[in-house]
């Protein structure tokens, strides 16, 4: 491969060294909005043609060293007297072409760079050699690769349509994949002029020979599909696939590969592209908002590296703060598998800034609705660019919370306080305890299981139900006092446990029924309450106390770059 390694400005966290990556077939560079994705890629792409970067995500390349018969190969067929009109013939000089015109180095030079491509040389191996060998694929130029080609010399072909149309294996390959995607058949098209065009035709309608003239070919041609009729997402499906497999980039950066494409289509991309990658001299560096893509790519077996990149702006003393991990294979591929986390969209969370898990659907629903309030009265508040998901009940917040945080993504816990309740039942133990590893709290527990024994215990003795009637209000003194240090202690690390008892009693000044016949009900009650419309009288806009504090609490936690809670 051409990239043995790759190294970023900036690492895990404010203190850490900056992620090095060697460079397998597949990068996949994940993240939220704004987290430079895409910008990693354009300085990538940027090094490779000029062996420089003033780069704000990546900071350079090492590329491979060239053996002296693959330097030979690249040299094979490069005329020693292209010279220009009247320039003199310097025998040492060889002349390569570079993009569609003939530019002169020195033989040594040439061979020197490609060698040892150190800090010395890197700019003429990028120039001179790297930079002939990466393709590009953004959203226009995906769709452009279907277009018609030059047939040209097929004795000798050049284009990736002609060497497509001369390799059988490689097109039935190809069009085997392409036809489980899109139940068609691919058929390139000699038939006009000096050029090769794409069709798709009847799944049911045998594909002549391609390279025959004859009115079986002519016919199936004639009616199948040209490419002015395709979707976008076919066009560019299509053309990625065609230009790895066909084509012979050594280095292909493609951003966002999944646009267009419905979420089977991405799965099934990113598993070919993995693969293809992987099948040969190749390297691909992409930038993905989609899971499936991302699903595709693990499970194709092919080694990927994953990184997430995360950026905050700097506000007031505060300055900016970026983040570069390396995220586990096996930890988002037990996500995969997992069917409670792949029905729950965990793996979604990659893609935002935080992750906020309830208990509840209804939960889930009340809290995202308020935050969504929060953030259009001012994006300040709340919790912006953040996935709010939920568990089934207590015991499987932690199954949510863990393998997202061993990610490095800061996630969010909201319990009702019967949290802290042990069941009568033997072995039982609290909700809360298990939770404790999940949220990466400090060994021992032996304190925290302590604490929390006692407020509980407080809050029995009240003889009141601590969910629906107060909460920690019902203590006073030492007990009190004794239960806000807990709860602030949790909270510290992310796990927001309700200190006036459960989500049905925020708002009390809405007259609401409370009564427990179930969070559905109680959900579409509030909904109503809290109204749809911003203009009508009645519609309950965000304060800056009850549940909108603790919302601002909760996002106050994501965005503390100095969080407690996510392992290094």
């Amino acid at each position: 491969m051409l990239i043995e390694e790759v190294k970023l400005r900036f690492g895990a966290g404010p203190e850490a060294d900056p992620l090095v990556l060697e460079a397998p077939a597949v990068t996949i560079f994940v993240g939220p909005n704004n987290s430079g994705k895409s910008m990693v890629l354009r300085e990538i792409a940027s090094f490779c043609r000029l062996g420089t970067t003033s780069g704000i995500i990546f900071d350079e390349l090492k590329f491979r060293k060239q053996s002296v018969e693959e330097i030979d190969k690249s040299l094979e067929g490069v005329p020693h007297n292209g010279r220009n009109l009247g320039e003199e013939i310097d025998p040492n000089q060889v002349y390569l072409n570079f993009r569609n015109q003939q530019q002169p180095i020195l033989a040594a030079t040439y061979r020197q760079a490609l060698q040892n491509p150190s800090r010395g040389t890197q700019h003429t191996f990028a120039r001179y050699y790297a930079t002939l060998h990466v393709l590009i694929l953004d959203g226009p130029s995906r769709i452009k690769l279907i277009e018609a080609q030059n047939r040209g010399d097929l004795k000798d072909p050049q284009s990736t349509f002609a060497k497509l149309l001369m390799d059988d294996t490689r097109r039935e390959a190809l069009r085997k994949i392409l036809f489980e995607a899109f139940g068609l058949q691919l058929g390139m098209d000699i038939f006009e002029g000096d050029l090769i065009k794409l069709r798709y035709g009847d799944r049911d309608t045998p594909l002549p020979n391609e390279r025959s003239l004859e009115d079986a070919t002519r016919d199936w041609m004639k009616k199948a599909l040209p490419t002015d009729q395709w979707s976008d997402g076919m066009k560019a499906f299509t053309g990625m696939l065609l230009s790895l497999r066909a084509g012979d980039p050594k280095i292909t950066i493609i951003d966002e590969p999944e646009a267009f494409l419905h979420p089977t289509l991405a799965y099934k991309l990113g598993r070919e592209i993995a693969k293809t990658a992987s099948q040969g001299d190749k390297q691909v560096f992409v930038s993905t908002h989609s899971s499936q893509f991302l699903m595709g790519a693990i499970q194709s077996g092919a080694k990927v590296n994953i990184v997430r990149l995360t950026y905050q702006p700097g506000s007031g003393t505060q300055p900016a703060s970026a983040t570069a991990r390396m995220l586990s294979n096996d930890d988002i591929r037990t996500m995969m598998q997992d069917p409670y986390l792949r029905s729950a969209n965990v793996l979604s969370g990659i893609f935002y800034e935080g992750v906020v898990v309830t208990e509840a659907d209804a939960d889930r629903a009340f809290y995202q609705e308020l935050n969504e309030r929060l953030l259009e009265k001012d994006p300040k508040r709340g919790a912006a660019n953040t996935l709010f998901l939920n568990a089934n009940g207590k015991d499987s917040v932690r199954k949510i919370v863990g393998p997202l945080r061993k990610l490095g993504i800061p996630v969010a816990a909201i319990l009702d306080i019967d949290a802290l309740k042990s069941s009568s039942k033997a072995k039982t133990k609290s909700p809360l305890l298990p939770l404790l590893n999940a949220i990466s709290y400090p060994q021992p527990h032996h304190s925290m299981k302590s604490d929390r024994a006692d407020v509980w215990k407080s809050l029995e003795a009240t003889n009141k139900d601590p969910k629906s009637e107060g909460g920690i209000a019902l203590l006073t003194d030492e007990a009190k006092e004794k239960a806000e240090n807990l709860f602030d202690l949790l909270d510290r690390y992310g796990l927001f446990v309700l200190r006036h008892g459960e989500v049905e009693h925020w708002l009390p000044d809405l007259k609401i029924s409370r009564s427990k016949t179930g969070k559905d009900r109680w959900l579409s009650t509030i909904f109503e309450a809290l109204g749809s419309d911003p203009e009508d009288p009645a519609y309950v806009h965000p304060e800056d106390n009850d549940v909108w504090d603790f919302l601002d609490r909760v996002g106050a936690w994501i965005k503390n770059k100095d969080r407690r809670g996510i392992p290094s």
